[in-house]
């Protein structure tokens, strides 16, 4: 049984895409829509406040813009024992003999920018199943396998069998897959796998881009996105929390969920993340309503398939 009492905050990691561009759902004001991105100093003291609050793990990727560049930034004079910084390779276009020293220098010029010796995880970005064919991937990662500035392999993926194959390759410690309170198919098909195997499962989008957050973001016009976010924010008023605290400790509480990624743009949301990882686990009549938010496989639950206006 799950101690109500217990802090769940180690498991918190600090998803910076929205360091170095625009992510997410738009928030409005008077002036209407406006970028999450915050500015170069608004970005220092966002990973510095956290680090100050004991999210000690920050999740980044060349593909995130700025990201790199300004995590490093954040991270000079707070960086030491304790600090764990996971970054990506891959998303490269030709899979031959080059790979490895592409890959190599992706790895490179992320250590430059984050003005580190070496990565605690180093994962492939939007792994898929067939790579596991390629003896050009499986040569270039044995070469990382190998590399002493390099922890840890992990990989991301979307969707289940990429996910399963993953876990099933044995080529990766961690594999992150997306999770929330209306995609939890993921986790729920391979997270007893995960477990067997000993890969650790890290989940993302688990505010739904900010779908799924009390601070009332601009839905795409989906008719069962817009049902499942008012099921959801009424199963969470009918159990006393909030939708951000019911969206975040659902996942921290999940027995299959090694560490979850919070995506964060203000100081407010570190603030409100420890908190919720610090307090209260989730009452049982909620934790077993958490099954009837599922929207299963619908696209409508998946950002990629949004447009936004």
């Amino acid at each position: 049984m799950l101690d109500p009492h217990r802090d769940l905050s180690e498991r918190l990691v600090f998803g910076t895409a929205a360091l170095g561009l625009d992510y997410g759902l738009a928030r409005s004001d008077a002036a209407g829509p406006r970028s999450t991105m915050p500015s170069l100093d608004q970005a220092k003291a966002l990973v510095r406040s956290a680090h100050e609050a004991g999210m000690r793990t920050f999740d980044t990727a060349p593909a995130y813009g700025e990201s790199e560049a300004r995590l490093g930034a954040a991270l000079e004079g707070v960086d030491g024992p304790g600090t764990v910084v996971w970054t990506k390779v891959g998303r490269v276009e030709r899979l031959d003999d080059s790979l490895g020293e592409t890959l190599e220098r992706s790895l490179e010029s992320s250590l430059a920018k984050l003005h580190r010796s070496h990565v605690e995880l180093l994962q492939w970005h939007n792994w898929t199943a067939s790579l596991a064919e390629s003896e050009h991937f499986r040569a270039a990662w044995q070469r990382l396998a190998n590399d002493p500035r390099v922890r840890a392999l992990g990989a991301t993926t979307y969707g289940i069998e990429d996910a399963r194959a993953a876990i099933e390759s044995g080529l990766f410690r961690v594999v992150q897959v997306e999770w929330n309170l209306l995609r939890p198919i993921v986790v729920d098909s391979v997270g007893a796998l995960a477990k067997a195997r000993g890969v650790a499962l890290s989940v993302r989008s688990v505010y739904l881009q900010g779908a799924l957050t009390d601070e009332g973001r601009k839905l795409p016009s989906l008719p069962t996105l817009e049902a499942g976010v008012r099921r959801a924010r009424a199963l969470a008023k009918d159990n006393g929390v909030g939708l951000t605290a019911l969206a975040l400790r659902a996942a921290l509480e999940h027995e299959h969920i090694s560490r979850v990624l919070v995506g964060i743009d203000r100081v407010e949301q570190v603030r409100e993340a420890i908190a919720i990882a610090k307090g209260p686990a989730l009452a049982p009549d909620a934790r077993g309503s958490l099954a009837s938010l599922s929207l299963g496989d619908d696209p409508a639950a998946d950002p990629r398939t949004w447009k936004l206006s």
